[in-house]
Order: structure tokens, then sequence, then C-alpha cells
């Protein structure tokens, strides 16, 4: 009997370390249980928060697209927006405001166009003749000198200036033959067609209109000799004067804008900023708004005022 109590004491003896194996064991498997629960419970805020901050990145490049199309955009987690303004000296928005959300916050764009210049009205008018001033002044210098250099030229040499007389009453000759109105037409589509010319060929770095001005100068001036000679000065004075006060400034404005276009061509290839495409625009739009109007009034007074006041003397 002793021996099957010590037999049973060490059977259960060398049964212990395997029991204490399975319990040590369902301890670790009930431990890693328990980490991988608190790992899978940790992942939960961790994903909210990945979540979250894709939601402000998305919300950032939203915004970020809306400014680089030019027009306000809100992102997804901004705010509302108040006291919208236009300034029209500008054409830009403005607009102020605040987000509710205090990590990310969203931008308004400003959008930036160039108004169309005003030309309409003696105002409008002016401002665009002070805006070619310089280049009208240098136009007007070149015509006056020529001028002068023909009229001193045709005084030394009388042969030459005959032939300038020639070939312009050979050219323009036959018109004084015609009806009244259509004098009136030809004077006035050669001089708009002239001005055309010289505003449009301004685009070849402006070389042209101030050779075309300086030749037109030199013709005045020998032909204004001649005149003077026959007729005297009176006779020039009243045949220039009335038509003339408003022609010469017209064709000089329209060469002054073709030599501020050639300006503009010549920046650009150098390199620097320019204004081509609005500054030929505006230049059209200031020869059909005012220089084509007041060369008709110049060719009505060419053909019916100067004879009325060249026939008094």
């Amino acid at each position: 009997m002793n021996m099957e109590r010590g037999e049973e004491y060490y059977s259960e003896a060398d049964a212990d370390p395997q029991g204490n194996m399975e319990k040590a064991d369902k301890e670790k498997a009930d431990k890693e249980k328990a980490n991988k629960a608190n790992e899978e419970n940790a992942e939960v805020p961790l994903d909210e928060s990945k979540r979250e901050m894709r939601a402000e990145q998305g919300a950032e490049e939203e915004s970020a697209e809306r400014e680089k199309a030019g027009s306000p955009g809100l992102g997804r987690d901004a705010g509302s927006y108040s006291g919208f303004t236009f300034d029209s000296n500008t054409g830009s928005t403005t607009g102020s405001g605040s987000s509710s959300v205090s990590s990310s916050s969203s931008s308004f764009s400003s959008v930036t166009t160039t108004p169309e210049r005003d030309m309409s009205g003696k105002e409008g008018f002016f401002n665009y003749v002070n805006h070619i001033r310089p280049y009208v002044l240098i136009i007007t210098f070149v015509f006056f000198a020529s001028a002068f250099a023909g009229y001193a030229y045709s005084a030394s040499t009388p042969e030459i200036s005959e032939m300038v007389m020639e070939e312009f009453e050979a050219q323009f000759g036959g018109i004084l033959n015609l009806h009244p109105l259509l004098i009136m037409l030809i004077i006035f589509l050669n001089n708009a067609f002239v001005s055309l010319l010289f505003l449009v060929m301004g685009l070849g770095l402006g070389i042209l209109p101030v050779l075309f001005v300086a030749f037109n100068g030199y013709v005045v001036g020998v032909l204004s000799h001649l005149v003077a000679e026959e007729q005297g000065l009176l006779f020039i004075f009243l045949a220039l004067l009335p038509h003339g006060i408003i022609e010469l400034p017209m064709v000089f404005l329209a060469a002054g804008i073709g030599l501020r276009l050639g300006h503009q061509v010549l920046a650009a290839l150098i390199g620097r900023p320019t204004e081509l495409k609005r500054e030929f625009k505006d230049g059209i739009r200031f020869y059909f708004r005012w220089i084509v109007p007041l060369l008709f009034v110049a060719a009505v007074i060419e053909t019916f005022i100067t004879p009325l006041l060249l026939g008094i003397i």
C-alpha cells in the first residue's frame, strides 16, 4: 500500500510540471489575445486620425486648385465668408471672414484684370493723348524739321523743286475737276488710309512711320516754297491752316501710335515686359473713335471752306 501511495505521489509529482507548462501556455495565449485586442483598440483612433489628416489635406488641395482657377473657393473645413467687395479700378474681388476649424484655413483668391481704357468724351481723348504724348512730340518734330529742310532745299535747288511740283500735279491735279463731294471723299479716304498705314506699320520697330512722316514733311516744305514764291505766304497760311489745324494733329497721333507700337515690339525683342496686344487694340479703337471722324471734318473744311478763304485774296 505504501508503495502504491508512493507511486501515486511520484506520478502526481511527475504530472505537475506538465500542468504548469499548460497553465503557462494558456496564460501566454491569454496575454497575446489581450495585447492583440489592445492593438486593435489602439488602431481605431489612429485610423480616425489618419482620416482627419486626409480630409484636411483634401480641403487644402481643393482650395489650392480653386485658387489656381482664379475663382474664390472654400475648402471643406472652411467657415463662412462675408463682406465681399468689388473694386472697379483694379477689377479685383476681395472678401473677409473667419474659419470654424482652427486647424485649417482657406484662402480667398484675388482676380486682377486690366480694365479697358476709356476713350469716350473729351477726358478719354486727352487721357490717351497724354499716354502717347512723347511719341507724338517726336513725330511732330520730325515733320516740321523735314518741312523746314524741304523749304530750304527748294530755295537752293529750284530745279528739284519743280520736279516735285510736276509729280504732285500729275498725281492730284485731275482731282480738282471732279465734283466737290467726290473730291471730299477722295481727300478723306487718302488721309484715313495714310494714317492707318502709319499706325499699323509702326509694328516694324516704328521706323516706317518716322520715314513716311519725314518724307511728307519734306514734300510739304518744297511745295510751300514754290507756292509762296508765286502766291505769297498769306496764301500758304490760308491754304493750310483751316483744315491743317485738324488734319495734321490726327496724322501725328496715328504716327505716334505707330511709333509707340514699334517701341513695344523692340522691348519685347530684348525681353522686357510689354503690353503690345493691348496697345495695338487701344490704338485701333482710338483711330476709329477719334482720328477717322476728325479727318472727315478736315476733308469737309478743305473741300468747301478753304476755297472760299482763298477766293478772298
